[in-house]
């Protein structure tokens, strides 16, 4: 079903800071358990339900500014392609590494351009703890939604901000030559 208009609102509004033209349906639906973008010619975007009493206002914006970021970067083309070489080249480990870390870097991609469009790493972090944390409950044997370790997109996330807080200042790099 079509999501609350709150929700269509902030969808809009995500639309336009990430820049994208195309109109995206965003729907409310039992049948997942982790926000999941399909389709792109009419692209849609799936909240699960227990999202919608499970977290704010703010942290159901960050996850569409997730989901609205596959949809910028196109990440259904580059899906398509990489299945295509996967089923051509299933036998080679080497493609199945690469594929994983491609999957992981797209997802890593779509964290960042959601916090830069939203601002909250802290919130973003705990909305994707939360989100886990919703799943786990529902069901004990479940892969992660990207197919990634959350833990690790999570540590890459905090340890980010942590870098950009401790940098040293740019007019110490002209000293040290």
């Amino acid at each position: 079903r079509p999501a609350v208009a709150s929700v269509q609102r902030t969808a809009r509004t995500l639309r336009e800071r990430l820049g994208i033209r195309r109109a995206v349906r965003i729907l409310a639906t039992a049948a997942a358990e982790v926000p999941a973008t399909l389709g792109w010619l009419r692209p849609v975007v799936l909240l699960p339900v227990s999202a919608f009493t499970a977290l704010t206002p703010e942290q159901i914006e960050l996850l569409l500014a997730h989901e609205l970021a596959h949809i910028r970067r196109h990440d259904y083309l580059v899906n398509l392609v990489q299945t295509a070489v996967e089923t051509v080249l299933f036998y080679h480990p080497a493609v199945w590494w690469v594929s994983a870390r491609i999957r992981s870097e797209r997802e890593h991609c779509c964290d960042d351009l959601a916090v830069a469009a939203c601002g909250n790493v802290a919130l973003y972090v705990r909305t994707l703890a939360t989100l886990e944390g919703l799943r786990r409950r529902r069901s004990d044997v479940v892969l992660a939604a990207d197919g990634g370790s959350l833990l690790l997109r999570i540590q890459r996330l905090l340890s980010h901000e942590r870098r950009q807080r401790e940098a040293p200042p740019a007019w110490l790099g002209a000293f040290v030559p």
